[in-house]
């Protein structure tokens, strides 16, 4: 049943019974939306009355059903605009999860993603985009960028290589950055970026955050400019402000959070943009970057306080660990943590410089003395290379005989 929610029109579906996905379209009919209604227990999506929008949250709790999932998220994409204005037709280019809670919020787009690439040690590995593998799932057109990368050689899918009013361009942790000739065709060109502009510019905002202490984030709609501009320089059009970021907030965790977050902000501001009430403003603060992770911003540094190296394994560690050298070979240190003081008594130090590893035999912990040579930071997990991860306990236990005998080691 086709009604109306505002100016748009809408059609809902919910699903009446539980079903195999063989027979998944019998299992869906209609159901006269009204946002005063009572709605049933199985529907699909549920009504934020502060932004009269559709919840795509409750998709993902709803069903892994792919027949009525498209069902469902088409709804909340034919919920973006009237019938006053033809519908924006998107090239979405994203990569990761956090891209994919954006798409799922707009469905009705078209899909580019990076290239799959062979990963791991030896190159084994392949690893495919979840953006992909969720545009697959669910039958939305999808392209790749060409190993090459983006360059002017590069051809747009149909039909974003004509200038077209309904042409929306919007990227979402793509990892590319786009060339100005390419956003040439495009009416507006966005980009959703999981901070508070102008704080953290760059490719790894959400760990930077972290790794800093921040107490609370935030998520950015941009305008994309030419690159010549700057990156992430573009005016805001919509934030979110103020989430909060947990105490042990890691990548991962932080990133789901603000995906959410993110993928309601830009329903929003596409929202406004439609009804012609969208605004940009210029970026104002300070301008602080959030440089690409590499392996040598990895290496500790053993004079930091055991707190910051604490927060930057959980920044990090996802992709790319701190590491150091110990006898002239790199160790991962694939899990790190801050230690409770009452657990400190008791462990030996016979060592107070920076990089010194102890191991405390009754509680069979590995330590690592950090700062002035005054805290201590457990070292959980390793990786030496060229070996499997494993406990820091069995690593030290392979050390030589005279390091264990006298009870402490060094980091080169």
């Amino acid at each position: 049943m086709t009604t109306k929610v505002g100016a748009a029109s809408i059609e809902v579906r919910y699903l009446t019974e539980p079903c195999d996905p063989g027979q998944a379209r019998r299992c869906i009919r209609p159901f006269p939306f009204d946002r005063r209604s009572r709605l049933p227990s199985s529907f699909f999506f549920t009504l934020n009355d502060e932004s009269n929008m559709l919840n795509a949250s409750a998709l993902r709790r709803a069903t892994a059903f792919t027949a009525p999932r498209r069902i469902g998220c088409a709804v909340y994409a034919r919920q973006l605009h009237s019938g006053a204005q033809e519908p924006f037709r998107i090239l979405f280019c994203g990569s990761d999860q956090f891209s994919v809670a954006s798409l799922e919020a707009l469905y009705n787009a078209d899909v580019l993603t990076p290239p799959e690439q062979r990963v791991g040690r030896g190159r084994k590995q392949r690893y495919i985009p979840p953006l992909q593998t969720f545009a697959i799932d669910a039958g939305i057109p999808w392209h790749t960028v060409p190993s090459s990368g983006l360059d002017k050689s590069f051809d747009l899918p149909h039909p974003f290589s004509q200038k077209h009013p309904s042409h929306l361009l919007i990227t979402a942790s793509f990892g590319h950055i786009i060339p100005t000739p390419l956003m040439s065709p495009f009416q507006h060109a966005l980009n959703v970026h999981p901070s508070m502009l102008p704080r953290y510019r760059g490719a790894a905002p959400i760990q930077w955050a972290i790794a800093n202490g921040d107490r609370t984030t935030g998520v950015s709609v941009q305008n994309m400019g030419p690159r010549e501009q700057g990156i992430d320089s573009g005016a805001i059009i919509g934030a979110v402000d103020g989430v909060p970021i947990p105490a042990n907030a890691t990548y991962p965790t932080l990133a789901e959070d603000l995906s959410h977050v993110s993928a309601k902000l830009l329903v929003a501001v596409l929202r406004q943009m439609l009804r012609g009430e969208a605004s940009a403003r210029p970026q104002e603060g300070e301008v602080v970057k959030a440089p690409k992770v590499t392996k040598e911003r990895m290496r500790v540094n053993w004079t930091q306080p055991a707190e910051a190296l604490e927060r930057m394994s959980r920044a990090f560690s996802h992709h790319t660990p701190l590491w150091a050298e110990h006898n002239g070979k790199a160790v991962q240190l694939t899990q790190l943590a801050a230690p409770a003081p009452e657990t400190l008594a008791n462990v030996p130090r016979p060592e107070s410089r920076p990089g010194t590893v102890v191991f405390d035999k009754p509680q069979k912990r590995v330590y690592v003395v950090t700062g002035d040579g005054n805290s201590l930071l457990v070292l959980n997990r390793v990786k030496p290379i060229g070996r499997g991860e494993m406990n820091a306990a069995e690593w030290w236990n392979g050390l030589p005989e005279d390091h264990r005998q006298r009870g402490w080691s060094s980091f080169d």
